[in-house]
């Protein structure tokens, strides 16, 4: 009954003040995107970055307001890399364990550009599943469950 209640109030509003009041309601997230990069080889690309701890992980960023999700890898890809990608399905979508974040997981293949280091990436390579560097534990896992999914997508 008192959620009846509060509804009828909450509708009462107008729609920008509805979106106040949602705000101030619930928990700030950040959003990122992040890519499991795989050539027709099967070969998974991987990156030592600049900032962060020294274990090799997966391409990717947050998005900005108002930017589609796969523009946003899209981008961060290009910025760290200068790479230009495909993007293909999503592979998972998870939460973040140090801070507020959903990080949406996609698959993705290189179409272009010129490989290049950037003040993000100290370095860039190619690796087979079987020969994977000290990559973070979250992302070893992302890979084992997902590999399958993406080479086919990347080769088809």
């Amino acid at each position: 009954m008192l959620m009846r209640l509060l509804a009828l109030v909450f509708n009462r509003f107008p729609v920008r003040w509805q979106r106040r009041f949602m705000t101030v309601a619930h928990q700030r997230f950040l959003v990122g995107v992040t890519g499991l990069g795989v050539d027709l080889d099967g070969r998974v690309l991987l990156a030592r970055h600049r900032f962060g701890g020294p274990q090799w992980r997966f391409l990717g960023g947050f998005i900005r307001r108002g930017e589609r999700v796969e523009d946003a890898l899209k981008r961060e890809i290009r910025e760290e890399t200068g790479l230009v990608i495909e993007v293909g399905p999503i592979l998972e979508v998870g939460t973040g364990f140090r801070w507020a974040r959903v990080e949406l997981v996609f698959a993705f293949r290189v179409a272009g550009g010129t490989e290049a280091l950037t003040a993000e990436v100290a370095e860039l390579a190619w690796f087979p599943t079987d020969a994977l560097p000290d990559v973070r534990a979250d992302q070893r896992g992302l890979i084992e469950r997902n590999l399958e999914r993406a080479r086919a997508w990347a080769t088809g």
